[in-house]
């Protein structure tokens, strides 16, 4: 306005004039753009800045959803300086390579013209060279597996995969189990500073005292009368006897039938097996299961056949096993007492220690029931409560990992504000708009995150309650 007053303010000058202004404006914008293409080309070309890694287009949207922040790549000089340093493992080396991260983002950023920069720009800049990596600890939250390892069954499967209407279902077959001790002489041998003998009665009598009441057992010992003598052998060969008949568990009854025999004599195996299968034969229907359980430390000595034994037991009883201990046994005692195994259908483990006694014992239990994970279960509710706290902590492991994160980034973020009005690069009201954007970002990771933790943390619960049920339904029905 001003030239055209000094112009004398003639309508015709203007007519001629604004041609000419208009042809120039055209030529203006047509350089400016072919100058934005030059410097877009040069970006290509050259890769990015680490002051200002993002296309100076690339502004940050305030509309971004979590998901859109969390799979951000790591801002370049976080990657550069800080991403390797743990803050809680070594805070000082953390704090001083944070430090130089700031530095080199100033020292980067002063080389720019951004007299002009939205707040929005400012904040992708800030953010594209220091900002954290939120997508693996939110892929670590989303593929966390609740599975209860501890609550698998014999067969390999979850009980947390089971469902209810198998559980429900009754089982009407009968079990007898006979538990054969060997009372030979060797078995006053020590192990682990106690008798052999003394561990045997101890295991047995766990053994039984944990089945369902449903469940028969026998105690037969051999060998228990005598010495070790050759004047004794014959006395001490036929000592093989029931000295707890085959019916339910009693506690005392059957703790007080431990109580009236030692290692005394001779081994005869063969006539135990031969007596078990008797005693088993006489009760015995076709829905009938029948299990015989064997601790020894020797072989036969009393010129018996316990292989052959075995395969009468097979050939008379078909849903039948026999399974030995071999404890501390030598070579050939070994290999004997494992072909008695194999002929009677069962399985064979040879044992050192009382803590290996132990966890045979415990397989044992594992094998009563073609539905053995009936009795399994009964005795692992605290598996339950355990795994359930386990999980919980790991998933309290991961939210704390991930608060210590946005703690993390939120100081550095704030640090470099500072810096930045500090050098009077930007005045406080731009600042204010940059921390609010900064902050709509930082609340939408946490909730996402807090969002993700929350519901491991309510499926921990609901398979949890599920498996109380399941295995309260099992309590229920198994009568334990």
């Amino acid at each position: 306005m001003t030239l055209y007053y000094s112009i004398g303010k003639k309508e015709n000058d203007m007519k001629q004039m604004k041609p000419l202004f208009i042809l120039a404006l055209l030529l203006l914008l047509l350089t400016g753009c072919q100058g934005e293409t030059e410097n877009a080309a040069t970006k290509e070309k050259g890769g990015q800045d680490p002051g200002q890694p993002a296309p100076a287009s690339k502004d940050v949207d305030v509309s971004n959803t979590p998901e859109e922040w969390i799979n951000e790549d790591e801002g370049e000089l976080y990657q550069q300086y800080i991403e390797k340093k743990s803050w809680s493992k070594e805070p000082e080396a953390y704090k001083k390579a944070t430090g130089r991260a700031i530095d080199e983002y100033m020292e980067n950023i002063g080389t720019k013209e951004t007299e002009k920069w939205s707040e929005q720009k400012w904040t992708r800049s800030v953010l594209s060279s220091l900002q954290t990596g939120y997508g693996d600890i939110a892929s670590e939250l989303e593929n966390y597996e609740v599975i209860y390892e501890e609550l698998k069954l014999p067969d390999g499967r979850l009980l947390q995969d089971i469902e209810m209407d198998e559980i429900n279902q009754k089982d009407d077959k009968e079990v007898n189990v006979a538990l054969l001790i060997d009372s030979s002489g060797s078995m006053k041998a020590e192990v682990d500073g106690e008798s052999k003998m003394s561990l045997a009665k101890e295991s047995l009598e766990r053994l039984a005292k944990e089945l369902p009441e449903s469940v028969n057992i026998s105690l037969i010992a051999f060998g228990h009368k005598g010495t070790g003598n050759d004047a004794d052998k014959e006395m001490s060969c036929k000592a093989v006897e029931s000295l707890y008949p085959l019916q339910p568990y009693d506690g005392a009854a059957f703790s007080e039938s431990l109580s009236t025999f030692g290692p005394k004599g001779w081994t005869p195996l063969a006539s135990s097996i031969e007596l078990a299968n008797e005693q088993l034969s006489s009760q015995s229907e076709e829905n009938t299961e029948n299990f015989i359980y064997v601790v020894s430390d020797g072989i036969e000595t009393c010129d018996g056949d316990p292989v052959a034994a075995a395969q009468k037991v097979k050939a008379d009883n078909t849903n039948v096993s026999i399974n030995i201990i071999g404890f501390d046994v030598d070579t050939e005692a070994d290999e004997q007492l494992k072909k008695v195994a194999e002929a009677g259908g069962g399985d064979y483990s040879s044992v050192k220690t009382k803590q290996q006694l132990s966890e045979i014992e415990s397989v044992w239990k594992e094998a009563i029931n073609k539905n053995t994970w009936r009795w399994w279960a009964v005795h692992r509710f605290s598996d339950n409560v355990w795994t359930t706290v386990d999980h919980y902590n790991a998933l309290r492991d991961i939210d704390s990992t991930y608060q210590s994160m946005l703690r993390n980034e939120q100081n550095r973020l704030t640090q470099t504000l500072n810096r930045l009005e500090k050098e009077e690069l930007i005045d406080s009201e731009k600042r204010s708009a940059i921390s609010s954007l900064l902050d709509d970002r930082e609340e939408k990771i946490r909730n996402y995150l807090n969002d993700l933790e929350s519901a491991k943390r309510e499926e921990v619960k609901t398979v949890s309650d599920q498996l109380d049920e399941r295995l309260d339904a099992i309590k229920e029905q198994v009568g334990i």
